[in-house]
């Protein structure tokens, strides 16, 4: 970056610390129902 007078390019964009909470409760969300195998059907979701 400094050597080839480039600019700065992060890998990922900056979350917002809602963003962030956000992907953390759906990450929990997604662990929890594979933990006890909930089905969309057994939350009345429906698929159309």
């Amino acid at each position: 970056m400094a050597t080839k007078k480039e600019p700065y390019k992060p890998k990922n964009e900056y979350l917002f610390l809602d963003q962030k909470r956000k992907m953390g409760l759906v990450k929990r969300m997604k662990k929890q129902i594979n933990k006890f195998d909930i089905k969309p059907e057994d939350l009345d979701f429906s698929t159309s």
